[in-house]
């Protein structure tokens, strides 16, 4: 069964906390005998972040940093010194402290203590099935300083606040169903339709920038050909580019006349013609499905290789010229490759003398990694 919410005890509640404020300025760690006084959301808040820092725990009271410092103006005021007889923080509690409410949603319901006297002002939250504090109850949420707002924030009494929050969620709920029911009926009214057709139709209707010959073929067609023209054009550069792995170049071939240079490509053109000379039926121009009588032949019975776009007229020296390159570069492969071993090993044999092993016991080791080497290769 769900507790009534009664207003909340002030003394029982803030009488702790004022009587702590004065040292928490300059102590790290609250009270234990606060922490159950808190909301379970400042309650973690204030124990996880104390035990992480060693700053002062008062500024874990406020979310907002912007009021920090004023807090802690606040808390140095002479009111808050303890009475020498009671040890408790002076306070009329019938009279010098403002309470008001405010629901904000179906499951929050909070309370704020104004202490004018102090410059203080403290939000107590409704908490349901709060063990550490001994149940349903207030508890406090937060502790900042007086504004001008304080005045006008909710209303006097529980039930005002309540009633506040029906009638504005009330006033939500119609304004939604209002806007809806207006857009929809916008929807479904043809009149709508006619303007939307309006709207979209000025633009068939808008005069091109320059005039020009129009096509008699639908705007769509018009642009299905251009994106095929535009497509075509695009393929068509790549026409004459030379293969990256095709050993036939064509202006090598110009420059050193007669003399081939690929990997016997002289011998294998001379095969395919001479075969095909023996096999007339193979020829590409004597296939009767390949054209018709009527339309010019597309085959050649020649092997087309792709033309580069431009050349960069190589000959036999570059070729030289890339091999002595590849030669040298193997050479300093293998300087760097041997250079890396020894300082491998120069290294392995400090890390050897730091770590206690002699020169004796480094040689064992690496005579037996060299006889497992042995294996390794047998295995191979």
């Amino acid at each position: 069964m769900q507790t009534a919410i009664v207003p909340p005890n002030s003394q029982e509640l803030l009488a702790p906390l004022l009587a702590s404020l004065p040292a928490a300025s300059i102590s790290p760690e609250p009270p234990t005998a606060l922490l159950p006084l808190l909301s379970p959301i400042l309650r973690q808040r204030v124990q996880l972040l104390s035990a992480s820092s060693q700053d002062p725990w008062l500024s874990l009271l406020c979310y907002d940093s912007t009021n920090t410092s004023r807090l802690e103006q606040a808390v140095r005021s002479e009111g808050l010194e303890p009475h020498p007889v009671s040890g408790e923080v002076e306070v009329d509690w019938e009279y010098d402290v403002a309470i008001r409410y405010k629901r904000i949603d179906e499951e929050t319901l909070q309370a704020q203590v104004s202490l004018r006297e102090f410059g203080l002002n403290i939000k107590l939250v409704w908490c349901v099935g709060d063990e550490i504090g001994g149940g349903d109850g207030w508890r406090i949420g937060e502790v900042s300083v007086l504004d001008g707002s304080d005045t006008s924030w909710g209303g006097k009494t529980i039930p005002e606040a309540e009633d506040t929050f029906k009638a504005r969620h009330l006033q939500t709920t119609i304004h939604l169903d209002t806007h809806h029911n207006t857009n929809g009926t916008s929807l479904l009214t043809p009149e709508d339709d006619g303007d939307d057709d309006d709207y979209w139709a000025q633009y068939d209707r808008t005069p091109s920038r320059t005039p020009a010959k129009h096509s008699p073929a639908p705007p769509a067609q018009e642009n299905d050909l251009r994106a095929h023209a535009d497509e075509d054009s695009y393929y068509a550069q790549y026409a004459g580019v030379q293969a990256a792995m095709d050993s036939h170049d064509p202006d090598e071939a110009q420059q050193n006349g007669d003399v081939e240079t690929s990997l016997g490509r002289d011998e294998i053109t001379t095969e395919l013609q001479q075969h095909l000379s023996s096999h007339p039926e193979l020829n590409p121009s004597h296939l009767a499905w390949s054209q018709p009588h009527d339309e010019a032949p597309t085959y050649t019975e020649e092997i087309l290789h792709p033309r580069p776009a431009s050349s960069t007229g190589s000959s036999g020296s570059d070729t030289v010229a890339k091999l002595e390159k590849r030669a040298a570069a193997s050479h300093q492969s293998e300087v760097g490759i041997k250079q890396h071993i020894s300082t491998s090993m120069k290294s392995l044999y400090r890390l050897a003398r730091v770590s206690g092993i002699d020169r004796d016991e480094f040689e064992r080791l690496v005579r037996t990694e060299l006889d497992c080497l042995g294996l390794m290769d047998e295995d191979d």
